[in-house]
Parts: C-alpha cells; sequence; structure tokens
C-alpha cells in the first residue's frame, strides 16, 4: 500500500512543479523499479498487474499536480 501512495506522491510533485513534457518523467520510477524486478524475479501476471496500477496512481498524480499548478496560476494576480 505504502508504494502505491509513494508514486502518487511522486506524480503530484512531478505534475506540481515542472512544465510541459517534463512532468510526465514521474513514469520513469515505476518503470524503473519493475524492469530491475523483471530482471531479477522474471516477468509474472501479478507484477505487470502492480506495474498498471503504479503506472495509474503515477498518472493520476501528475494529472492532478497539473490541474492544481493551473489553478494557482490562474487565480495569481498579474
Amino acid at each position: 500500500m505504502v508504494p502505491y501512495i509513494l508514486f502518487f506522491l511522486a506524480g503530484l510533485g512531478w505534475g506540481y512543479a515542472l512544465y510541459g513534457i517534463w512532468r510526465w518523467t514521474a513514469l520513469l520510477f515505476p518503470l524503473v523499479l519493475a524492469l530491475f524486478a523483471f530482471a531479477s524475479d522474471g516477468v509474472s501476471g501479478e507484477a505487470m498487474l502492480e506495474l498498471l496500477l503504479a503506472l495509474g496512481l503515477t498518472t493520476a498524480g501528475i494529472v492532478l499536480g497539473t490541474i492544481l499548478a493551473t489553478r494557482e496560476d490562474t487565480t495569481q494576480p498579474a
């Protein structure tokens, strides 16, 4: 449970703090960790489902962070 919360929070931070394509680099974290797990334990259906869940939560965090950053940019006076 804790790793999924961390993936979401990483996506949220990246989505909030970075602009453009750089915010999507947060997706590299679960991918790199999965590659190391696949290299040591092999590819299994359970590992693939966990990777998809981690990618989904990271993406949700990025989208929410982007929305929060956009909302903050529009509420600040020019």
